[in-house]
């Protein structure tokens, strides 16, 4: 895309698509239709398919996608680490967060209006059409501990949206007390108010805790996980 003179805004407006579709294909994982792919196809001078197939091609053309802190939702990660491989996911240290001095290494996570820096210790690439995100925004984490089986084991691992930063009943989560990032299910209690939390371990040996909804702080949505045989 910029190697064709193009930012997000002016490439949509090129394509006649309105000022934020590109955006929204990139950072929201909007799937482009086929008729609108062709516009962006022609715009860009490549195949429909590489439009349709790989979205991601927007942005550099064949070069692993990274995409930066996103201003608009407060929730996403800023420079640091890019990816290798095109489509490429980080995978993160699942302990506490890793400072923000080593570029390249260190991917720096933002939600909540916090941020914190966490150790990349490797990379995962996972077709977009299976993750049901953009991989840009994926992070893997492994599980840590024995709070949320049988559900998830401590050598699973798993891919977090995190784009996602709403709360939604019964749904698991990546949440950050202060001490790292921990795989919970949230349960918003809407008679409360202000409204709160309740913050769930499977196990049922690990009593659940009830938090304000406001000083909860998301990392991401568990989209899937990966689990060894």
């Amino acid at each position: 895309m910029r190697e064709k003179g193009f930012n997000m805004k002016s490439l949509s407006l090129k394509a006649g698509l309105g000022e934020t579709y590109v955006r929204d294909i990139l950072k929201r994982g909007r799937e482009p239709g086929v008729e609108k792919a062709r516009v962006l196809a022609e715009v860009l001078g490549v195949r429909m398919n590489e439009i349709l197939s790989e979205p991601d091609l927007v942005t550099h053309e064949g070069e692993p996608e990274h995409i930066p802190f996103d201003e608009d939702n407060d929730n996403g990660w800023k420079e640091g680490w890019q990816a290798r491989l095109p489509g490429g996911s980080a995978e993160v240290d699942a302990r506490a967060g890793a400072g923000d001095g080593s570029s390249g290494q260190v991917l720096t996570l933002r939600s909540g209006g916090i941020q914190s820096g966490h150790l990349v210790t490797g990379e995962w690439v996972v077709p977009r059409a299976h993750l049901g995100a953009n991989p840009a925004r994926v992070i893997f984490l492994p599980v840590i501990g024995t709070s949320m089986q049988p559900i998830l084991n401590p050598s699973d691992v798993v891919a977090v949206d995190t784009t996602v930063s709403d709360i939604k009943d019964a749904e698991i989560y990546v949440i950050d007390e202060g001490d790292g990032p921990s795989v919970k299910r949230l349960r918003l209690n809407h008679d409360d108010n202000p409204r709160t939390v309740d913050i769930i371990s499977e196990n049922a040996a690990v009593p659940p805790k009830r938090r304000p909804a406001e000083l909860v702080r998301v990392i991401g949505l568990v989209i899937g996980k990966w689990s060894r045989m």
